[in-house]
């Protein structure tokens, strides 16, 4: 059974020919009105969600989105956004006691429907924009059919129904699905032992084993240093001899840093720290490109200090403070789908193989790092991840051989023993 919930405020365009009432209204009759579209679900004009907060009328508006690639608009996106912005705030408002629809199962100790526990919780996680898209989109593919009928004190105790989910039912799925499915249940039930709605849960060891993607390294392609420059700085395509243009310093930055794509926007000269050998990471550039969102999986004001090379710090020493990749028309900062583009486009024509991403570069400081003695617990945090499991299970396979490491101290140790 699906989650019926009676969502406070109203969805819709003021540029419908519908609200267009020059009988009645002053501005209408003048024509000066802005209820001027004739096919308003494909106009170029913002969705307003119109609410009551605090006895008083506010409104927010919602553009459609454009495809980060090609630019073209993603019709009726708007309206999507507007919906999730209403159902956060009649949830928001739902945990302020002020109710709005009777599920029979919302309340407390464990008996709020589990469907709603999971809305609300991703309506609060201190992430992106991007990443709670992500596990909403999660929710709704993974877990809403299986589990937004039952309570929250059912499944928080159903580990076997879990765990068979997760790794059964979703077996066919590469793993960063089924953790993301995990996070959205087992933290949903974290929440809810924090709140008080719940005594404890049974979910919280429950492991997933790495079945996947297949091509779990395709994208470990290292390219030359040459081809590398080209992607940064562009040039001219030889075969049509035109030019190309390049994904500038952000490549890098990650590169040279390790840097997620996202982060490398968002830095700015005077996050180079200690004379310019340590760049403090604490920021990703939001789609927009006009302002800057906590880390991935962080809390804003979170931070890692990433070690800068001194070719990097040469580049970069002598900018002005500000952005290092400021953006045109305005925005702040680059945005990620037109430097995307450029960055394939360049790779594309500098003959980098198939496989290649931004995503790439940052393999490719995890690889000179650990071949040179880096160990992989400081690589996890220079890399920004949680959890060093995470690590190891994308850069495990570039260790040398813990065998033979310890072969050799203990061939070395027993030569300094024996002579003793």
């Amino acid at each position: 059974m699906t989650l019926a919930v009676s969502r406070t405020g109203t969805i819709f365009k003021k540029c419908e020919r519908s609200n267009h009432k020059p009988d009645s209204n002053k501005r209408c009759a003048t024509s000066t009105c802005q209820h001027t579209c004739d096919n308003p679900e494909r106009c170029a004009h913002a969705w307003t969600l119109r609410y009551w907060v605090n006895g008083k009328q506010v409104e927010k508006s919602f553009k459609d989105t454009t495809h980060p690639a090609t630019g073209r608009v993603n019709y009726g996106s708007g309206k999507k956004l507007a919906q999730d912005w209403q159902l956060k705030t009649t949830v928001d408002k739902r945990s302020g006691d002020i109710t709005f629809a009777d599920h029979g199962k919302s309340g407390k100790s464990g008996k709020q429907n589990f469907g709603e526990a999971c809305e609300q919780f991703i309506a609060r996680m201190q992430v992106s924009e991007n990443s709670r898209a992500i596990y909403l989109h999660s929710y709704r593919a993974y877990v809403q059919r299986v589990f937004s009928d039952k309570t929250l004190a059912q499944v928080a105790q159903d580990r076997d129904g879990v765990t068979e989910h997760l790794t059964v039912t979703m077996r066919h799925l590469s793993n960063t699905p089924r953790q993301q499915t995990r996070m959205v249940i087992v933290g949903t039930c974290d929440e809810a032992v924090k709140a008080g709605r719940l005594a404890k849960h049974n979910l919280a060891d429950i492991t997933l084993a790495d079945h996947g993607p297949k091509n779990l390294h395709s994208d470990f392609v290292f390219p030359t240093y040459e081809q590398v420059q080209f992607v940064a700085n562009g040039g001219v395509n030889p075969e049509t001899k035109r030019v190309v243009g390049g994904a500038g310093l952000c490549v890098w930055l990650m590169r040279g840093c390790g840097l997620r794509i996202e982060e490398a926007l968002a830095v700015s000269r005077q996050d180079f720290i200690e004379g310019g050998t340590v760049l403090r990471v604490m920021w990703q550039a939001s789609g927009n490109g006009r302002e800057r969102d906590p880390l991935k999986h962080r809390k804003r004001g979170e931070y890692r200090d990433v070690p800068v090379p001194s070719w990097l710090w040469a580049i970069v020493k002598d900018l002005p403070d500000g952005p290092l990749m400021p953006g045109l028309g305005g925005k702040t900062f680059q945005r990620y789908g037109t430097i995307y583009f450029r960055f394939m486009r360049a790779a594309e024509v500098a003959g980098i193989p198939d496989g290649f991403t931004p995503h790439s570069l940052r393999h490719a400081f995890a690889s000179a790092m650990l071949a040179r003695g880096v160990q992989i617990t400081e690589l996890a945090h220079f890399l920004g991840h949680r959890d060093i499991n995470v690590t190891h299970q994308v850069y495990g396979h570039l260790l040398p051989s813990a065998a033979k490491r310890a072969v050799a101290a203990l061939d070395a140790e027993f030569a300094e023993w024996s002579k003793g």
